[in-house]
């Protein structure tokens, strides 16, 4: 009997420990670390599932500070609130969520994110790691995405054309630690609007024009991590009845109104002097099983807008 009883109290503490999630207290520590700035952690999203294991949590694993913040997502980790369902609307995700702020606000933000080599893909469902929405109503503007070609950034919703810019290829994205300089001022109107993009210190877009909608949504929050949708576009095309586990790392998220609050003046100068021209862009379809070697074209800059 007190064999049973030491067994099952031992049982009771394993449980407790493996299954024990992560406080956001402690993610924002760590975060506050790095020294986030204007980028304010608020919670985790709330559509993280409640059933998941430990959706997000520190990691030694880092590139800036001694931290990073682990993103994981594995099968049937779906949330739901009184008005929306991810669990029926074909979607899983593990994300922080920011503070928000009004538009025509200028704003400099920083990320580093890691794929592991092991990375389960789930192309060509869609996957955001980085995404600010508008609020009320409630429509994405800007998403950094994970798809067959790498790296994306993707301008979508109501507000911009949709289009899909090569960032960074799979062959260096997977594997590597990958710096991200976003700058904008999500401004409305077209003659003071901009965004730019910066990827491991190389200008990759540079638009000049809306960067928010005219008339709807007065503010917009950033939220991060792995918001995985329309994940029946990867069970079908591969014949898949559950998803893999999927696993990322942020580390050094920052955000500031001026870019050398964000870095050094000398890399704030050799960060503004550049210019481009060309864009690869990548032509998604939503049951390619692979990239295929035409799938990425190469555009003037006039064909973004």
């Amino acid at each position: 009997m007190k064999n049973f009883l030491l067994f099952l109290v031992i049982g009771i503490f394993l449980t407790n420990n493996a299954f024990s999630k992560t406080k956001f207290s402690k993610v924002k520590k760590a975060l506050k670390e790095d020294k986030y700035g204007r980028s304010i952690p608020e919670k985790f999203h709330m559509l993280n599932a409640k059933h998941a294991i430990n959706p997000v949590y520190i990691s030694d694993f880092s590139i800036v500070g001694e931290k990073s913040i682990k993103f994981e997502l594995n099968d049937g980790e779906c949330g739901y609130e009184p008005k929306w369902s991810d669990c029926k609307n074909d979607r899983e995700r593990t994300e922080l969520y920011y503070k928000k702020y009004p538009s025509k606000v200028e704003r400099w933000y920083q990320f580093y994110i890691y794929l592991p080599k092991d990375y389960n893909s789930v192309a060509p469902s869609n996957m955001s790691l980085i995404q600010w929405k508008r609020l009320k109503p409630s429509k994405v503007l800007v998403m950094f995405k994970h798809t067959h070609a790498g790296l994306i950034f993707n301008r979508n919703g109501d507000t911009f054309r949709d289009s899909q810019i090569v960032l960074k290829q799979n062959d260096e994205f997977i594997g590597n630690w990958t710096q991200i300089i976003f700058n904008t001022n999500w401004h409305p109107d077209s003659k003071k609007g901009f965004m730019k993009v910066w990827i491991d210190g190389e200008l990759k877009v540079d638009f000049k024009g809306i960067s928010n909608h005219p008339t709807k949504g007065l503010e917009q929050n950033l939220r991060y991590g792995l918001y995985n949708s329309f994940i029946s576009r990867y069970k079908n095309t591969f014949g898949k009845s559950k998803m893999p586990q999927r696993i990322a790392f942020f580390d050094g998220v920052r955000s500031e109104k001026k870019c050398e609050k964000l870095l050094s003046e000398i890399e704030c100068k050799k960060l503004n002097s550049q210019k481009v021209e060309k864009y690869k862009i990548y032509a998604y379809r939503k049951n390619k099983k692979e990239l295929r070697p035409n799938s990425i074209l190469e555009v003037s800059k006039s064909y973004i807008k």
